[in-house]
């Protein structure tokens, strides 16, 4: 059993530092996203629930069609990817990275990494649920998409998707 322990815990540090590798060009960004996210100052909520509407009203107000607007958000993307490693330590000044922003930058790697293993795993529990038990997995997928597809067409989209981003923020924020 401890032997198992041990593997798996090589494993998450493994993953920790391939991804802490992956994203060291954001460390910056990523120390101050975690920040605002956390709502480390009394003003960051608000800030956030005003950035979040403000980018929703835009949206609304441009009402692009569904291809254009992922077109611009992967174009947002990329150029995020390209300028973000370029720009960070020209703003932030990474002559400045402390061990106390290191460690904490290897506590958020290593959140995401275990945020990603419980969504593989309860993918995997899914198609497991699939293989064992066909017929409660059809019941449960066919009553659960027939109400999110009730909702979908009781509420307008974007709203919708608004609503739900507020809630997993305001869900995020209560989890820690």
């Amino acid at each position: 059993m401890a032997e198992g322990d041990n593997r798996s815990t090589n494993l998450l540090a493994a993953e920790t530092a391939s991804l802490e590798e992956q994203l060291q060009g954001w460390g910056e960004v990523t120390l101050m996203a975690d920040k605002v996210l956390r709502w480390e100052r009394a003003w960051f909520p608000p800030a956030i629930m005003g950035v979040v509407s403000l980018v929703f009203l835009n949206i609304y107000y441009l009402d692009p069609s569904v291809l254009s607007g992922v077109s611009c958000f992967v174009m947002f993307l990329c150029l995020a990817d390209y300028l973000v490693p370029i720009l960070a330590p020209r703003i932030f000044g990474s002559n400045k990275w402390t061990t106390e922003q290191q460690q904490r930058f290897h506590e958020i790697c290593s959140n995401l990494v275990k945020t990603r293993r419980r969504t593989v795993g309860w993918w995997k529990r899914l198609f497991t649920l699939k293989e064992e038990k066909p017929k409660m997995y059809f019941m449960t997928m066919i009553i659960s998409l027939a109400a999110v597809a009730w909702v979908g067409q009781q509420v307008h989209n974007l709203l919708l998707t608004y609503l739900i981003g507020k809630s997993l923020r305001a869900q995020a924020h209560s989890g820690q």
